[in-house]
């Protein structure tokens, strides 16, 4: 292999043109792939990120729940009806709304994400979260995300100033703590507060209704056998899964249901697709202009598989000097993006390493097919 890479490298830069137009042609499919895969994982991590919170073994949610934004009530009876179940230890509650708040600056309203929980209840994995909880004392005491959008205003700047008051649906409310989820692709900003502080913030809300029940199970008990328990009590109008499946739920929802999967799936066919087509232009100009060379070769001996090499060395070369450029450029753009929407864009290892190995194979299919001239000529009719 090693005699074959400079003849592949001295074709290649025989034409630098044609050269640079393959690399841009092949960076761009390294960008858009890289970024469509990051915004995807970001949009599937972000939408998930208050359930990853919760401390729960098992979950309640209404067979008419959609996602986080759009939950659907059902009775608190069903959770507390839960506890004559064996394994079951404890319970809690979640109430979710959207409310319109006001920035405490400019005075404008924008739709933040209530969520009113139990004051003493296990509620959230993370101990500052369920510290956060303690200090709310009053109903008209909530904690926010720091890390909320800005349009919300410089909340955690001003409550690290002093005492912060401001409105949520035309009602006073003081900002008494901060905890940091961060902004998502269906939450521009979220608030907790309590049971007490909830009904205040929707008062036609009926006290009896929840949105989320959390189980938590006793210590060894089986979460296989205590989710069946509970499926053969409770009534058909709650759903009862654990932990991990409300999360693969929430997530189905945005690849299948949104047309946010469909674009990015799209996006990856089409940044593959520029990438092959790229690599096949200029490994079928090569082939076309050294047609009669490699007939040549071909009548003296040389067999298929040597071309084949010699190609597959040039699609190797190409992308390996593309890919570089197009994880720079997409590096770039994950930074921007994180700055500009809060929502963190996370470059993994794999991901790296599997869009390399994804183009590498693009290109090798595409340096076989640009190959079907040469392996169908017959050397004595080209001279």
């Amino acid at each position: 292999m090693s005699a074959c890479v400079p003849l592949a490298f001295l074709q290649l830069k025989h034409h630098p043109r044609r050269l640079l137009i393959a690399v841009a042609g092949i960076a761009m499919s390294a960008l858009g792939i890289l970024c469509q895969m990051g915004f995807e994982d970001s949009l599937f991590r972000s939408a998930t990120r208050l359930f990853q919170e919760l401390d729960a073994d098992l979950v309640l949610i209404s067979p008419q729940y959609q996602f986080m934004v759009l939950p659907a009530a059902f009775t608190e009876r069903r959770l507390y009806q839960s506890l004559s179940v064996a394994g079951v230890k404890s319970i809690a509650s979640l109430r979710i709304g959207v409310a319109p708040f006001r920035n405490p600056v400019t005075h404008v309203d924008r739709n933040v994400y209530i969520v009113g929980v139990p004051k003493n209840a296990r509620v959230f994995a993370t101990p500052d979260w369920q510290r956060g909880i303690g200090a709310l004392e009053q109903p008209d005491e909530v904690l926010f995300d720091a890390r909320s959008r800005p349009e919300f205003g410089p909340v955690a700047a001003l409550f690290r100033e002093g005492g912060l008051r401001s409105e949520i649906a035309r009602r006073s409310v003081r900002i008494v703590g901060l905890f940091e989820m961060g902004a998502s692709f269906s939450a521009d900003g979220t608030a907790i507060t309590t049971e007490e502080g909830f009904a205040r913030l929707f008062p036609s809300r009926a006290s009896g209704l929840i949105d989320i029940g959390l189980i938590h199970l006793e210590p060894g008990a089986r979460a296989e056998a205590v989710l069946e328990d509970l499926r053969a009590v409770l009534p058909d109008d709650v759903l009862v899964m654990t932990h991990d499946e409300l999360n693969r739920r929430e997530q189905a929802y945005w690849r299948g249901t949104t047309p946010a999967g469909f674009i990015f799936k799209t996006v990856l066919i089409v940044s593959l697709i520029v990438g092959c087509v790229s690599v096949y232009q200029i490994l079928s100009s090569d082939v076309a202009e050294n047609l009669r060379q490699y007939s040549t070769l071909k009548a003296i001996g040389y067999a298929d598989g040597y071309f084949v090499r010699l190609t597959f060395e040039k699609a190797w070369l190409l992308t390996s000097m593309a890919y570089p450029i197009g994880f720079l450029l997409a590096g770039i753009v994950y930074l921007s993006a994180t700055y500009l929407t809060l929502v963190p864009l996370v470059m993994t290892t794999m991901r790296v390493l599997g869009v390399y190995a994804l183009l590498l194979a693009a290109a090798f299919i595409a340096g076989f097919v640009a190959m079907n001239r040469l392996r169908r000529s017959d050397p004595t009719e080209l001279f």
